[in-house]
C-alpha cells in the first residue's frame, strides 16, 4: 500500500521495503522490480519509436560536436543508423516475445547467443570485456546463485565470481567517469555502443530479478553479503546501460526522454544502497545513493505523477532518510544523526509530508534506541532520541489526529530508551530523572522495574527498597518478573541487601497458597543462600527442614538436596547444624546419585565422631556413626578406604585395641592402595590427638613397614620421627631389623644423592640423640645394628646447621666414639661393619674434634680404632705403627680385654692374608705376648689382695692361659711353640710371699670339687692338658730326630705341667702311667 488510499502498482523492479507500514511507527514505501512482461512493455515503446525514426539521444550532442559537417556526410550517417535500428528493433521483438513466454532461466540463456560486433565510438580501454562474454559469465554466476542451496555451493567462491564481474563494470565504468571530467575540455563524449547499453540493462533486469525471485530460507549475513553483491552488480549495469555514469548533459537529456528508466534507477540505488550498508560496505552504498539522488532530480514534477512507484512519493524525504539509514548502518553516527536533524527540520517545516513519514522516522528512532553500540556512542542514540522528542512535542503542541494513548505510549517510550542509554553509560544519575519521567507517563510494569533499577545503580538504597516493595504488590507484574527484580536489585544493592530478601518475602506471603507458591519459596531460599550471610543461611536451612521436604518437583528437590549438602560447609554453622543440614538432605536423596549419597552418609559419620569427641551424647552417636558404616563397608567391594578410616577412629575412641586392629588389616586390604598411606596417616594424627598411646603403636607400624609408597619424603620423615617417638617410650617392641630399616630409610631422605629435605638445629638434636638412646638402649652388647644406629647419629650431628653448638658437638663426639669402640669390638670378633675409608673419615673426624679432649677413654678409642686402621690396611709400616700405638697404650690404664680384642682382630687378618703379609703372624703373637703381661700383672696383684679372691686369680689365669694356646696356634714352628710354653713356665713360676701359680691351681684343684663345667679352673685345667699333651708329643718328635736339647726342654715343660695337673686329669694318669712302663 502506497500512501494512503494510492493502489499497488506491478512494475519492472522487486524489491524488499526500505519503508515499512506499522501500526505507531511505519516503513510506507514497497519496491518490486518484476522483469516478466514488463521488459516486453519497455522493448514495445523502444521499437515504436525507432520505426518512427527517433533519433538517439546522441545524435544532438553528435551535431552539436561537429556543426561543419556536409549533408552528403549527413545522410551517410543516416543511412548506416537506419541500418542499425531496424537490426536493433528485430532483435528487440524477438527478446520481448521470448522474455513474455519463458522464465527468469530463459532469460539468462536468450542472453547467450547476443553478439557485438560493431563499436561506436568507443575508446580502446573499454574493449576489456564485451557483452557477450559479460553475459557468459553472468550466466554461470546466476545459475550457481539459483542453485546454491540445492547444490549446497561454496558462497565465498560465488562472492568472488560476483566481485569480478563488478571489477569488470567498474573498469567500465571508470573511463565514462574520466570522460565526464574532459568534457568541458575536450567538449566531446565518449560512449559505449547503444547495442552494448541495451544489452547492459537487460543484464541488470535480469540480475535484478534474480536476487527477488531467489531469496535464501536463512537471512544469515553471509545471505544478506550475497544478496546486497549481487545487486550492486545489478544496479551498475543497468546504471552503466542508462547513461548514468554520462556528463550530466547527457544523463540529464537522457532521463528527461526517458523517466520511467529514471525511476528504475532511483528505487534501485536506494534499495541497493540500504542493503550495502547492512553488510558494512559504506562507499558504495554512499555513492549508489548519490549517484539516485542525481538521477531522481532529473525526473521533472510533472512527469513524476505519471510514475507508477514514486509519484506518491516524496523523493526529497526519501533520500534524506535513506542517507539517515545507511549512515547509521555502516557506524558513521555523527553524519546519520545530522541527516536526522534535517529531516526532523523537514517534517517540522514541511506541511505535505505525511502522517507515515514522522511515522517511519519514530520507528526508525525507536529502532536504534532498542539496539546497541559501543558505549563511546552512546551519545549519538540519545541524540537521536531528543531529535524524536522534539518532533513529538512539536506535534503534540500542533495536535493531530494521533490517538492520545499512542502518543503517550511513544513518549514513554522515548524516556526509557533515555534513561536506558545513561544507565549503559553507567550514568544513573542522569538516568534517574528520565526513569521517573518514563514512570510518571507509562504507568507500566516495565516503567517501574526501570525506574527502580535506575533509583538503586544512583545509590538511592531506601527508596530503592521502598520501590521494591511496591514493585512485588502490583497486581500487573507477573511472579517471574518479580522473583528477577528482586534478584537484580539483591545484586545492586551494597548496605541494604535484606531489603531484597523482604521484598521477596511479601512476594511469598503474597502467592502462598496458590500454585506458584512453591516456585516462588525455592527461588526465595535461593535468594538467602545467594546472599549468603549466617543469618540467611539459617533461614534458609530452617526453610528447608520444613516446608522445603514438600516440595514436588523433581528439579526443586534436586536443588533443596545440593544446597542443603553446601550448607554444611558454613563456616558459622555449629556441629550440630551441620549434621542437621546432612540430615536433611538424606531426606531427598530420591533426586540424588548412590556415589552422592554415600558422600553424604560419609561426612555425617565424621560429623558424628566429632561430636562425640567432645562428651555428651558418646556412646548413642558413636553406635549411629558405626552401624552406618558397618553396613555401608559390608556392601562394598572394593572396601572403601574412607569408611575403614572412620571405624579405625571409633575403635580408637573406644580403646578397643582389637576392633583396632581388625580395621587396620582391612585398611590394608584396600585396592586403592594409593590412599592407604594417607588413611594411616590420619589415623596416626588422631591417635595421637587423643592420645592413644597404644592405637599409635599400632597404626605407625603398620605405616613404617607397610608397602604403600608414601606422598612424600616430609611425610616419611614424620612417620619415621612418630615410630622412633614410639619405641623410646617403650610403646612398640622391635627388632634389630626394624632398627636398621628405619636407619636405612632415614639416612636415604638426608643422602647426598636424594638431599630431599633438610633438618633444623633443633630436629638434628633431637635425631641425634634419639639414635643414640636406640644404639645404646635397644641393642644387645656391640653389633652390626649398635654400629648402624651410631653412625646414623653420627651422620645426623654433621647435618647441623649450627655445627658450633654444644649440644652438636656433644652429640657428635658421642656418635663417633660409640660407633669406633663397637666398630673395634667387631673388628676383634672378626665382623667390621664398617669399611676401611669410612673408618679413616671417623678417625680424621675424632682427630678434629676428640684428640684435644682429656678423657683418657677417648685417647683409648682412637687408639684402639687407629690399630684397627693399621692392621686392616696392612703394609710394611704396620709393625711399626702397631709397636707405636702400643707404647702409647702403656702409657694409659689398658685393660687385658683391650690387647686381647686388638690381638683377636689382629689374628684375623693374619690368617686373611697370610701369604700377602706373613710378618702380621709376629705381630699378632707381640699383641697376643702384651695381654699375657697384662694378665700376670693383674694375677700378681689379685694374689697380693688381702681378701685373696682366688676365683678372681684363676679368671686372670685363664685369660693368660687363653692368648698363649691363641700364640701357640699361631706360631709357624716348634721354636716359637717353645716360646710360647716357656711364656707359660714364667706365668706358673710367678710367686707372691712363696706361693706360686702352679701351687695355687694344684691347691684349688684339690679343695674344690669340680662341679660347674664353666668354672674358671675348668678352662685353666682344660689349656694345662692342651699344652702337656703338645710338650710330650714335641718330646717325642725330637726324641725321634735324636735332638737331645730340645728333647730335655720339651719333656721338661710336660713333666711340670703333670705336676701342677691334679691327680683326677686324665692326662696326668696317662702320662704317669706311660713313664712307669718306660722305667721298667
Amino acid at each position: 500500500m502506497i500512501g494512503e488510499g494510492g493502489k499497488k502498482y506491478e512494475g519492472e523492479l522487486e524489491g524488499d521495503d526500505v519503508i515499512q507500514s506499522g501500526c505507531l511507527l511505519r516503513f510506507y514505501y514497497d519496491v518490486r522490480m518484476e522483469l516478466h512482461g514488463n521488459i516486453g512493455v519497455v522493448l514495445k515503446k523502444k521499437e515504436e519509436k525507432r520505426r518512427e525514426f527517433t533519433l538517439p539521444d546522441w545524435c544532438p550532442i553528435l551535431f552539436s560536436t561537429f556543426p561543419t559537417l556536409s549533408l552528403s556526410v549527413f545522410f551517410f550517417f543516416l543511412l548506416l543508423l537506419f541500418l542499425l535500428l531496424f537490426s536493433l528493433c528485430h532483435l528487440s521483438c524477438r527478446c520481448s516475445l521470448f522474455f513474455m513466454q519463458h522464465d527468469y532461466r530463459d532469460i539468462i540463456f536468450t542472453l547467450r547467443p547476443i553478439h557485438i560486433s560493431v563499436w561506436w565510438m568507443m575508446d580502446p580501454a573499454h574493449a576489456m570485456m564485451d557483452a557477450q562474454s559479460l553475459g557468459l559469465r553472468l550466466d554461470e554466476v546466476l545459475h550457481k546463485f539459483a542453485t546454491r542451496e540445492e547444490d549446497n555451493s561454496d558462497n565465498a567462491r560465488l562472492l568472488a565470481d560476483i566481485a569480478g564481474l563488478t571489477e569488470v563494470i567498474d573498469k567500465m565504468i571508470s573511463p565514462s567517469l574520466s570522460a565526464v571530467s574532459e568534457a568541458a575540455e575536450n567538449e566531446a563524449m565518449v560512449s559505449l555502443p547503444v547495442k552494448t547499453l541495451e544489452e547492459l540493462r537487460f543484464l541488470g533486469c535480469a540480475c535484478w530479478n534474480m536476487t527477488v525471485r531467489h531469496v535464501s530460507r536463512e537471512d544469515s549475513r553471509e545471505e544478506q553479503t550475497l544478496k546486497a553483491s549481487l545487486r550492486e552488480f545489478a544496479t551498475k549495469v543497468f546504471l552503466l546501460g542508462n547513461y548514468a555514469y554520462a556528463s550530466s548533459d547527457v544523463s540529464h537529456s537522457y532521463f528527461t526522454q526517458h523517466p520511467r528508466e529514471a525511476e528504475q534507477c532511483v528505487l534501485m540505488c536506494l534499495k541497493t544502497s540500504r542493503d550495502l550498508s547492512l553488510c558494512g560496505v559504506a562507499g558504495s552504498a554512499k555513492r549508489l545513493l548519490s549517484l539516485g539522488e542525481s538521477v531522481a532530480s532529473y525526473i521533472q514534477t510533472g512527469v513524476q505523477n505519471s510514475l507508477a512507484y514514486i509519484k506518491y512519493r516524496n523523493m526529497r524525504w526519501e533520500f534524506a532518510y535513506t542517507a539517515m539509514d545507511i549512515n547509521w548502518n555502516v557506524g558513521h553516527y555523527k553524519e546519520s544523526c545530522e541527516a536526522a536533524k534535517k529531516l526532523t527540520q523537514m517534517l517540522l517545516q514541511d506541511r505535505d509530508l505525511r502522517r507515515d513519514h514522522r511515522e517511519a522516522f519514530f520507528r526508525f528512532v525507536f529502532t536504534i534506541g532498542n539496539g546497541g553500540v559501543l558505549t563511546s556512542d552512546e551519545q549519538y542514540i540519545r541524540d537521536m532520541l531528543h531529535s524524536s522528542m522534539e518532533m513529538q512535542n512539536h506535534f503534540q503542541r500542533a495536535g493531530t489526529n494521533d490517538p492520545s494513548h499512542h502518543v503517550m505510549i511513544l513518549r514513554g517510550a522515548t524516556m526509557e530508551q533515555m534513561a536506558l542509554s545513561w544507565l549503559r553509560e553507567e550514568k544513573a544519575t542522569e538516568a534517574l530523572s528520565w526513569a521517573v519521567e518514563a514512570d510518571t507517563t507509562l504507568h507500566s510494569n516495565t516503567s517501574a522495574l526501570l525506574r527502580l533499577t535506575a533509583t538503586a545503580k544512583a545509590g538511592m538504597e531506601p527508596e530503592a527498597i521502598v520501590l521494591l516493595h511496591q514493585y512485588v504488590q502490583r497486581s500487573d507484574v507477573s511472579v517471574d518478573d518479580a522473583v528477577a527484580a528482586c534478584f537484580e536489585l539483591h545484586n545492586l544493592l551494597v548496605s541494604r541487601k535484606d531489603g531484597s530478601i523482604e521484598g521477596m518475602r511479601l512476594l511469598y506471603k503474597k502467592t502462598k497458597g496458590n500454585t506458584c507458591s512453591e516456585s516462588v519459596l525455592f527461588r526465595f531460599v535461593q535468594l538467602l543462600l545467594h546472599n549468603g550471610s549466617l543469618a540467611s543461611c539459617k533461614e534458609a536451612l530452617q526453610i528447608l527442614q520444613n516446608e522445603g521436604i514438600d516440595f514436588e518437583e523433581a528439579r526443586y528437590r534436586r536443588y533443596c538436596f545440593v544446597w542443603l549438602w553446601e550448607l554444611a560447609d558454613m563456616a558459622g554453622f555449629s556441629p550440630l547444624q551441620i549434621v542437621e543440614c546432612l540430615e536433611s538432605a538424606l531426606r531427598f536423596k530420591d533426586c540424588a546419585s548412590e556415589a552422592e549419597v554415600d558422600a553424604i552418609y560419609l561426612r555425617l559419620c565424621t560429623e558424628y565422631i566429632t561430636q562425640s569427641e567432645g562428651g555428651g551424647q558418646t556412646s548413642v552417636v558413636l553406635m549411629k556413626a558405626k552401624n552406618i558404616l558397618v553396613d555401608y563397608a559390608s556392601h562394598r567391594n572394593p572396601k572403601c578406604v574412607f569408611a575403614h578410616s572412620l571405624l579405625i577412629k571409633i575403635a580408637v575412641l573406644e580403646s578397643n585395641e582389637a576392633e583396632l586392629e581388625k580395621e587396620l588389616n582391612l585398611l590394608l586390604l584396600c585396592e586403592q592402595a594409593e590412599l592407604v598411606m594417607p588413611a594411616l596417616c590420619t589415623a596416626i594424627n588422631y591417635s595421637l590427638r587423643i592420645g592413644y598411646l597404644p592405637g599409635v603403636s599400632l597404626v605407625i607400624t603398620r605405616a613404617v613397614f607397610f608397602s604403600a609408597p608414601v606422598p612424600d619424603p616430609s611425610t616419611e620423615l614424620e612417620l619415621l620421627r612418630v615410630y622412633v617417638a614410639s619405641l623410646l617410650s617403650k610403646a612398640c617392641n622391635c627388632t634389630d631389623d626394624h632398627l636398621r630399616v628405619v636407619t636405612e630409610r632415614f639416612r636415604s631422605l638426608l643422602s647426598d644423592e636424594c638431599a630431599t629435605i633438610s633438618l633444623s638445629h633443633e630436629e638434628v638434636s633431637w635425631w641425634a640423640q634419639a639414635f643414640l638412646v636406640l644404639g645404646l638402649e635397644f641393642t644387645v652388647g656391640p653389633g652390626p645394628t649398635s654400629v648402624y644406629l651410631f653412625r646414623a647419629a653420627t651422620f645426623i650431628a654433621l647435618q647441623d646447621p649450627v655445627p658450633g653448638e654444644v649440644p652438636s658437638r656433644t652429640f657428635l663426639i658421642s656418635g663417633l666414639l660409640c660407633t669406633l669402640e663397637d666398630e673395634f669390638q667387631l673388628f676383634s670378633t672378626g665382623i667390621p661393619q664398617i669399611d676401611s675409608c669410612e673408618l679413616e673419615e671417623h678417625l680424621r673426624l675424632c682427630k678434629e674434634f676428640v684428640s684435644s679432649l682429656p678423657e683418657v677413654n677417648y685417647r683409648l678409642t682412637v687408639l684402639l680404632s687407629q690399630a684397627e686402621r693399621h692392621l686392616r690396611q696392612p703394609s710394611s709400616e704396620t709393625p711399626e705403627q702397631i709397636e707405636r700405638i702400643l707404647d702409647e697404650l702403656s702409657n694409659i690404664n689398658v685393660t687385658f680385654e683391650d690387647y686381647e680384642a686388638i690381638a683377636n682382630g689382629a689374628s684375623f687378618i693374619a690368617l686373611k692374608y697370610t701369604s700377602e703379609h706373613p710378618f702380621l703372624h709376629g705381630v699378632t703373637i707381640k699383641l697376643y705376648m702384651q695381654a699375657v703381661s697384662v694378665a700376670m700383672n693383674d694375677i700378681s696383684a689379685s694374689m697380693k689382695d688381702a681378701d685373696n679372691n682366688a676365683e678372681k686369680c684363676l679368671e686372670y689365669i685363664t685369660d693368660a692361659f687363653s692368648c698363649l694356646y691363641k700364640c701357640f696356634t699361631l706360631a709357624f714352628d716348634r721354636t716359637e711353640q717353645l716360646a710360647v710354653v716357656q711364656r707359660l713356665m714364667e706365668i706358673l713360676s710367678l710367686a707372691v710371699e712363696d706361693v706360686t701359680v702352679a701351687s695355687l691351681i694344684k691347691d684349688y684343684h684339690s679343695n674344690t670339687v669340680r662341679t660347674v663345667n664353666n668354672h674358671p679352673l675348668s678352662f685353666a685345667r682344660l689349656f694345662l692338658e692342651y699344652f702337656t699333651v703338645e710338650a710330650w708329643n714335641n718330646s717325642v718328635f725330637y726324641l725321634h730326630l735324636t735332638e737331645t736339647v730340645k728333647q730335655t726342654q720339651w719333656v721338661h715343660v710336660a713333666w711340670t705341667l703333670v705336676d701342677t695337673l691334679p691327680e683326677t686329669s686324665s692326662v696326668a694318669s696317662a702320662l704317669h702311667a706311660l713313664k712307669a712302663i718306660t722305667s721298667v
